[in-house]
């Protein structure tokens, strides 16, 4: 038995070692595991984020094509959908949910990343909520976001804030900060933007971040200012 003191050190500063040590049959790899995850949050109904899903809504519009990449059970596709958004696009491992989320009419992909399908330049916003975490090689996975946007293209980054490193979630390969996340996403894109925030749901601190393609649609601190009125709804909603 290995000291839980021993287990953290090697997670808070080798995680992805670690990672790799307490997962070496690749369970979290296969599909099965992941269509297993799908049923279950499917059937609790508990992976809603409602402070994510206003701040999307509030950065983007019902015309923009929008790819939710790690979609899991599309809570946020679908609380798109419900709010008149017309191009809506997943993708995910779990071929249940490409299935079930395909029931809903959603259009669905399915990929193992850091592959991704060839899918062009097309969309106007890319979403990947809580995903970066779970993916070795990140550079692969993020250059590939960033030709499947158009120039004028966003996209739209959750991760947890400097908390859940592999010891707490075995998926998990890296625990980032607002500095290795600005670094991991500069290689890539023009522009970005990271804050932490909270959602309602969650007691995690979360980072978000909007990185811009080629073209800026949005300065900092217009982000910043959007960030701030949503997380103040949030709170006037819980003052209620």
């Amino acid at each position: 038995m290995i000291p839980w003191r021993v287990k953290s050190f090697f997670s808070e500063n080798f995680p992805l070692g670690y990672h790799l040590l307490v997962n070496l049959r690749n369970q979290h790899k296969s599909e099965e595991y992941w269509d297993n995850a799908f049923d279950q949050s499917w059937q609790s109904g508990n992976r809603d984020w409602p402070t994510k899903n206003r701040l999307i809504k509030a950065l983007t519009s019902p015309a923009d094509r929008i790819l939710d990449v790690g979609s899991g059970t599309g809570s946020l596709l679908r609380y798109l959908k419900e709010n008149s958004y017309a191009h809506l696009e997943g993708l995910d491992i779990s071929k249940r949910a490409v299935e079930v989320l395909g029931k809903h009419g959603i259009t669905m992909h399915h990929a193992v990343l850091p592959d991704l399908p060839k899918l062009g330049q097309q969309y106007d916003v890319v979403i990947a909520s809580q995903v970066l975490e779970h993916i070795i090689r990140r550079q692969k996975f993020l250059s590939g976001l960033q030709k499947i946007l158009k120039p004028s293209g966003s996209l739209i980054i959750f991760v947890p804030d400097n908390c859940l490193g592999p010891i707490d979630e075995p998926s998990h390969v890296v625990k980032f900060n607002k500095n290795s996340l600005m670094k991991e996403l500069s290689t890539c894109f023009r522009s970005v933007f990271i804050e932490s925030m909270k959602d309602d749901n969650f007691e995690i601190p979360i980072l978000f971040a909007y990185a811009q393609n080629n073209i800026q649609k949005y300065t900092h601190d217009e982000l910043a200012n959007i960030l701030s009125q949503v997380t103040h709804q949030q709170r006037t909603d819980n003052s209620l």
